[in-house]
């Protein structure tokens, strides 16, 4: 071919001089197919403009929705500084009216403090008037007291002059006895001379027995008391063995009851160990599904929890209060992990909320990957028949064959516009025709090499095309989402300022409000300075009337206080006469015990004298009996053995009839003998 050839049009096959009608059934067919991959190609750039521009819509969208949200952010300032005045203006009403009430507050106290004031001097004055009535009502007990003291004085004297009557009386019949018994004495002399000395000597001998008897006797007193010691001391024995018995009684019962709470102690611990066990293995299948979702942050839980076990252990010394400290411990812990695992679970959750988005847009991307693989493999082995059918066919002309490959594919690429160009150019061909009988094993190999590059080529763009487009749906996703928080934020705002606005009409009511109940106040405090004025008037004249009052009081009072101290002055002095004349009274009272006693004793010993008179009656009587018996004795010839009989037997009975006697009666009989 010559160089002036024109060129073949995008559109038009490309016919050589030796080309037949079968070469120019396959141009076409590939030309179609081409065709087809352009449209294609053309209307994936036709989406990826119309999501260009779609995305330049979101973005645009996204603009206007922040500029709106600005302007609502500006105007919620706007409505903050105006509620902000309004609240300022707001507490300075409040502080007026606060202070208005203060001072209400102060002029009722005062008022209150005057009404006080005068309820007090009223009390004071009335509690003088009771004070003095009681004074007077003590005034008069105390007088009736002494009276009636000195009514008891006189009976007491009374009873003194009697007991003192009586006194004399015992004694001057104690004395007739002391007489009698004195004249009883000289008569025993008497007989006691008239006897031999050898009786005097046994008589002296009894006597002496007599008063060792009495040792004895008194002795034998003595031991009465010490038995009653002993007795009561066995008393108190009794008592201090139930005492202790009672003791030893609660000890045991202490001791079960002490064995009881161990017991109750030991079954509560085992409770705790129990359910701290129970505790613990649920801090462990916790501390799992921590490790299972963040390793670091249930490590570092364990650990707190485990600093926090040892130092409440550390601190606490009996064993039950270390099993609850340690059982609140694990609680804490176990909660503590428990809000963590909450906290990862929620986090885990929107990481596999996010992760099952991510995995569906990229299945989604992968399947339509694998239909556009799918859909380029088929035209890639549809096209490999063809060319190997062309191959076969145009064996002779492959650089033509070549040529017309790489034109068409030239136009395609152009038409999408990627600007594609090959080495070679559409003249060439004809300068190139030459060498093509020579080398057509390597041209075939060059043309199966450029239709693979080709295919490499679709397939990078195609790619390239599926990675934008991911990337696009993406941003539409996130634009979406953005759109989505703008909206509720937008909604948010709305209600806010909705509820704003309410709340500043409630304000403006309230604020109405306040200034007419500001000039109701106003009013009321006017008329109550007023009220107050007259009530201070009235005050203070009550005020001078109450002093003169007091004052009146303050005299009486002081009057009052000089009659008081002279009734101290005179109930003292009673009250010495009334302790002088009680002394006086319990002295006549021992006194009288005292005679009584002695009464009691003279009475004793008067019946052991009238028995011991009778007595010696008695052996008087014997004794004259027994002289008569002895005048009649005549054929004795040694008289002294009979007497030394009767005067020993007379002498044993005296000392038989003496241990009868008293102390004192002994001691006289003992003289006399």
């Amino acid at each position: 071919m010559d160089g002036s050839e024109p060129s073949p049009s995008p559109g038009t096959p490309i016919i050589t001089a030796g080309d037949n009608s079968p070469n120019k059934d396959q141009n076409y067919q590939l030309q179609s197919e081409y065709d087809s991959l352009l449209a294609e190609l053309e209307s994936l750039r036709a989406s990826y403009h119309t999501l260009e521009f779609k995305y330049k819509e979101a973005e645009d969208n996204l603009v206007e929705f922040q500029q709106e949200r600005d302007d609502a952010l500006k105007k919620i300032v706007e409505f903050e500084k105006t509620v902000e005045g309004l609240s300022s203006e707001r507490d300075g009403l409040c502080d007026w009216m606060r202070r208005a009430g203060e001072r209400e507050e102060d002029l009722k106290r005062k008022i209150d403090d005057g009404m006080r004031e005068k309820e007090g001097l009223e009390r004071e004055i009335y509690a003088m008037v009771r004070e003095r009535e009681e004074l007077v009502s003590k005034i008069d007990v105390g007088i009736r007291e002494k009276e009636d003291l000195i009514r008891e004085v006189e009976v007491y004297k009374k009873k003194n002059v009697e007991l003192e009557d009586e006194k004399r009386e015992r004694l001057e019949s104690f004395s007739r006895n002391l007489e009698s018994i004195s004249a009883i004495k000289e008569s025993m002399v008497r007989i006691a001379e008239s006897l031999d000395g050898e009786r005097v000597e046994n008589v002296a001998k009894k006597s002496k027995e007599l008063k060792q008897n009495l040792d004895s006797a008194e002795k034998y007193g003595e031991s009465k008391e010490l038995s009653e010691l002993s007795l009561e001391l066995n008393v108190v024995s009794r008592m201090v063995e139930w005492v202790e018995v009672r003791l030893d009684d609660n000890r045991r019962k202490m001791k079960e009851e002490k064995s009881e709470l161990e017991d109750e102690k030991g079954g509560r611990v085992e409770d705790l160990s129990r359910s701290l066990n129970s505790i613990s293995t649920l801090k462990e299948s916790l501390a799992r599904i921590i490790e299972s979702l963040d390793e670091d942050k249930e490590d570092n839980a364990i650990e707190e929890s485990k600093d926090m076990k040892e130092d409440s252990i550390s601190d606490e010394k009996s064993e039950e209060s270390k099993e609850l400290n340690v059982f609140l411990m694990e609680l804490n812990a176990v909660l503590r992990i428990a809000k963590r695992v909450e906290a990862n679970l929620n986090d885990y959750q929107e990481k596999m909320k996010k992760e099952k988005r991510e995995f569906e847009n990229s299945v989604v991307s992968l399947t339509e990957e694998n239909r556009d693989i799918n859909s380029l493999l088929r035209i890639a082995l549809i096209e490999k028949e063809a060319v190997e059918k062309s191959l076969n066919k145009l064996k002779g002309n492959n650089e033509q064959k070549r040529v017309a490959l790489l034109q068409i594919a030239e136009r395609g690429l152009q038409r999408v516009g990627f600007g594609f160009m090959m080495g070679a150019a559409p003249s060439e061909p004809s300068a190139e025709n030459t060498s093509s009988n020579a080398s057509n094993v390597s041209d075939s190999s060059e043309c199966e090499e450029e239709v693979v590059s080709l295919a490499s080529t679709l397939e990078k763009i195609m790619k390239n095309l599926r990675l934008e487009i991911t990337q696009l749906r993406r941003a539409l996703e996130e634009s979406r989402s953005d759109n989505e928080r703008l909206r509720s934020l937008t909604e948010k705002q709305a209600q806010q300022i909705a509820e704003q606005t309410l709340c500043i009409k409630e304000l403006e009511d309230q604020e109405t409000m306040l200034t007419q109940n500001v000039k109701e106040f106003l009013m009321e405090i006017k008329a109550t300075e007023e009220e107050v004025a007259r009530w201070r008037g009235a005050c203070e004249l009550e005020v001078e009337a109450g002093k003169s009052i007091v004052e009146e009081r303050d005299k009486v009072i002081a009057l009052l206080k000089l009659e008081l101290d002279k009734t101290r002055a005179a109930l003292e002095v009673s009250n010495r006469k009334l302790k002088v004349k009680e002394e006086l009274a319990a002295v006549a009272i021992a006194a009288q015990e005292a005679a009584e006693r002695s009464l009691q004793l003279a009475d004793s010993r008067a019946a052991g004298l009238h028995e011991r008179i009778e007595e010696l009656t008695r052996q008087s009587e014997e004794a004259e009996n027994r002289k008569q018996n002895r005048k009649w004795v005549r054929r004795l010839c040694w008289p002294w053995r009979v007497l030394k009989a009767n005067a020993a037997t007379a002498a044993s009975t005296k000392v038989q009839d003496v241990r009868h006697l008293l102390p004192e009666m002994q001691a006289l009989l003992h003289t006399t003998i």
